[in-house]
């Protein structure tokens, strides 16, 4: 890095551009590495299960538009951090990078399903018909606004199949993947959206941002105490300071609490799953979402148990034996 003159003592703008070029050459480097584990679990192992619909050509440009999207996301996110650590002083830099840290999260929660998710597949409008009216009714049953229905051409990727819900208010959207209509029938698709709608009336996605706000206000805390001590500097061999080496050098000592946050993250959001599988429940949908649960994971070839403490840290959702527990003793407390 000092070669490069990463660490040298120029004003805060060298810094920001020093900075940036250190960040894409690094995240070059990374994808260069990652490239053969991608090309191997692409071409491999999905190809081996049944799973890869992606051709050669689809995944270089997918990788492309992947390092394109990363290195605009990265021209916005440092130049605005640093400028930050340099006019904030004492405990106002803590709250001005917590806060502009979580207006990032929201605009980014805004623009990947409107902007990110459309450079790499096609929404289409679901066709009028028994699904799309199926689905409007699940809307109207759980006092949901949704404004449109789209498909999403997941299938020339993978057979993977998924839905979601985005956007807020009369920009809410539900999208289903491609595969899951050709997947599943129609109780089960709904049971799916049900559980989707789930997590919006129980507020789950400001519930994630509240998380985010706080986990980032406890990080940049930690930052405060190294921002500024040379000792942090010399101890990994380095003697010019600049704010950007404080920030890259405490994301790697950060790590080991990062672990931590990320264990109680998610904790969090595996309730959400069942909070959200509970709603669904509630509507009728226990044995359609069982259904579609087992339909989905055996098509998928999920894992049906884990290790409680890796799942625990690593599985956004839990297992489906785990959830297969839950609705039934959903179903009971219903009853």
């Amino acid at each position: 890095m000092s070669s490069l003159g990463l660490c040298s003592d120029q004003p805060y703008r060298n810094d920001i551009m020093q900075a940036y070029i250190f960040t894409v050459m690094l995240s070059f480097i990374e994808a260069l590495i990652n490239l053969p584990f991608s090309i191997y679990s692409t071409f491999v192992l999905e190809e081996k299960y049944g799973f890869n619909k992606t051709t050669p050509g689809t995944f270089i440009c997918d990788e492309i538009k992947k390092f394109i999207v990363a290195m605009v996301l990265f021209a916005v996110i440092i130049p605005l951090l640093l400028w930050i650590i340099h006019v904030s002083g004492g405990p106002t830099v803590v709250i001005t990078l917590a806060a502009a840290s979580t207006g990032l999260v929201i605009i980014l929660s805004i623009l990947i399903p409107t902007v990110i998710v459309p450079l790499f597949y096609t929404y289409t409008d679901l066709e009028d018909g028994e699904l799309k009216t199926a689905i409007l009714k699940e809307a109207e049953k759980t006092d949901v606004q949704v404004a449109e229905i789209k498909v999403i051409d997941g299938s020339k990727r993978s057979s993977h199949s998924n839905a979601f819900v985005s956007g807020f208010g009369s920009w809410r959207k539900v999208v289903l993947f491609d595969t899951l209509i050709a997947q599943h029938p129609v109780p089960e698709v709904c049971a799916v959206v049900n559980h989707e709608l789930g997590h919006v009336v129980h507020k789950h996605i400001f519930q994630q941002i509240l998380m985010s706000s706080l986990s980032l206000i406890l990080m940049f805390s930690c930052f405060a105490f190294t921002l500024g001590n040379k000792a942090v500097i010399e101890s990994f061999g380095f003697s010019n300071e600049s704010n950007f080496l404080y920030l890259f050098l405490f994301t790697k000592l950060y790590m080991p609490v990062s672990t931590i946050v990320n264990f109680v993250s998610m904790f969090f959001i595996r309730r959400a799953e069942y909070q959200a599988d509970a709603f669904a429940v509630t509507h009728g949908h226990a044995q359609p979402l069982k259904d579609g649960l087992i339909n989905l994971f055996k098509r998928n070839k999920g894992p049906l148990v884990a290790d409680p403490m890796y799942s625990a840290l690593n599985h956004s959702h839990p297992t489906l034996v785990e959830r297969l527990q839950a609705i039934d003793q959903a179903t009971k407390t219903q009853q």
